[in-house]
């Protein structure tokens, strides 16, 4: 017995010794350390007129193509503000429009041998729920400025994001900056609906003309302020991958007739128990590579007893899925998630529906696929009465690493604006036009370059959309700063 204690003591010794090793020897993956202090930018008040302007043009989108036939002239009056307000950047860039709707320019650069980057922003939105325009306090589309933000729908997503790239843009030309690499802006009209007739008909113009880029960079992730627990500092997230998603249709058909004499299981039923299994058993949790960088590098920033766990993965990582999963942002970011958004049934109380059914939609994570979703509901459904109907399917993105040319060009764009923040690595677990570009890119990116509190997060497709005149200011500085990195950025940083 003295033995066996005296083992165990040794091995505790040397488990302690290892896990006090490991957070002692833990590196900043940060290239500078994030200890300085907000920029304190003038405002530029023509690129706030700009976007209030932008705003006020409503470019709600619509998966109905008659209803986006009749929005093209507000589409169409968009495009002539943009080319009115950015004269020097129609005119100095290539421009194309693509289905009469959707902008692609090029800025040609020196050197032919580099890969060109996008830049990506789209510029629909998202409609207002009537019931909810009494609750904002300025009119959806006025594009108010005041009590020092710039008031909206679009000006969090994604106008606030283009507009910023257009106003980096003019102020690159007019200092006369002159690119290596070819640059392309794009934006789409019809992201807040899947993007088939905006990103997809841009994707498909690129690839007939054989383009291919070496970065790309969208709308995404944006600069947190007390959203990731623990964390003091801001922390910049940077989208290295999205996931993929599926709506599965589950249909019951079975006899119907008057609820005076039911029988002992209805369509109903038997759809509300299949809906309830697959409630019930969710995904295995785990940890996609994207999600797994944002640990490494946050380790080092962590508080005490939490940098000993960040620091000691291999030894506390279910202790880490099990913390993430307590959360609903936690648990979409270590597990592929489902959740029953339609249910259809009945007509009136009186009629036992013969016909009923319900869709769950999927968000899945990177590794897994929509074919492994399909098997595992029909596993669990296990009844030959419920039929599973697959429907609208994207696979889950490609993990750009944390360690590549582009991610190192974000994260020291991001040190130079964002002083302050810690820049990470982050899953994307909303769906963006980037899943358009599947294979035009070598290394895609998700980042909307603005400080967020979960107040403002919560403002999108939401009430009281806005902008921080101040965060607006460092987004258009991130983009202007992000051109110019672009071509003093090493060549070895490439490799």
């Amino acid at each position: 017995m003295k033995k066996i204690l005296i083992f165990i003591t040794a091995l505790l010794i040397a488990l302690i010794g290892v896990l006090v090793f490991n957070t002692l020897s833990l590196k900043s993956k940060q290239l500078v350390s994030a200890n300085g202090v907000p920029l304190q930018l003038p405002v530029d008040q023509n690129a706030v007129e700009h976007l209030s302007q932008a705003i006020q043009i409503n470019t709600i989108s619509f998966a109905d193509s008659i209803k986006m036939a009749e929005a093209q002239p507000r589409f169409d009056s968009f495009i002539r503000f943009m080319k009115s307000t950015y004269p020097l950047v129609f005119t100095s860039l290539e421009d194309t429009i693509i289905n009469g709707r959707n902008i692609l320019l090029e800025w040609k650069g020196s050197d032919a041998s580099l890969p060109p980057a996008i830049l990506y922003a789209h510029m629909d939105v998202v409609p207002i729920e009537q019931n909810t325009i009494a609750q904002w306090k300025h009119a959806p589309f006025s594009g108010d400025v005041a009590d020092g933000y710039i008031w909206g729908r679009g000006a969090l997503d994604d106008k606030g994001s283009l507009i910023s790239i257009f106003e980096a843009l003019t102020r690159c030309l007019q200092k006369g900056l002159k690119p290596q690499q070819s640059i392309y802006i794009a934006s789409g009209s019809d992201e807040e609906v899947g993007g088939n007739t905006g990103a997809e008909a841009i994707a498909q113009y690129c690839r007939e003309n054989k383009l291919h880029f070496g970065f790309y960079e969208d709308e995404g992730l944006m600069v947190t302020q007390g959203v990731v627990p623990n964390m003091k500092k801001d922390v910049a997230l940077i989208g290295t991958a999205e996931k993929g998603y599926i709506t599965v249709e589950l249909m019951v058909n079975m006899p119907g007739g008057h609820s005076s004499k039911p029988q002992k299981q209805t369509a109903l039923d038997v759809l509300v128990k299949a809906v309830k299994k697959v409630h019930d058993k969710p995904f295995e949790k785990m940890l996609s590579p994207s999600t797994d960088g944002f640990i490494d590098y946050l380790a080092s920033e962590m508080p005490g007893p939490l940098k000993v766990i960040f620091a000691n993965k291999w030894l506390f990582k279910g202790l880490i899925l099990s913390e993430y999963e307590k959360t609903d942002a936690g648990n979409a970011l270590v597990r592929t998630t489902g959740v029953t958004t339609v249910m259809n049934a009945g007509l009136q109380d009186n009629v036992i529906p013969t016909q009923v059914s319900a869709k769950i939609n999927f968000r899945i994570l990177p590794g897994q696929t929509t074919q492994q979703v399909e098997e595992k509901v029909k596993e669990i459904i296990a009844d030959n009465r419920v039929h599973i109907i697959p429907g609208e399917k994207v696979e889950p993105s490609q993990s750009t690493p944390a360690n590549s040319w582009g991610f190192k060009l974000l994260q020291k764009t991001s040190a130079e604006v964002f002083p302050d923040a810690v820049v990470a690595p982050a899953l994307m677990i909303g769906s963006t036009d980037s899943k358009h570009f599947t294979g035009l890119t070598d290394e895609t990116y998700r980042f909307f370059p603005t400080r967020m509190d979960n107040e403002a997060i919560g403002s999108f497709h939401g009430i009281n959309e806005r902008i921080k005149i101040p965060y607006f200011m460092e987004t258009i500085r991130f983009y202007e700063t992000l051109l110019n990195n672009m071509q003093t950025f090493s060549a070895e940083n490439r490799k």
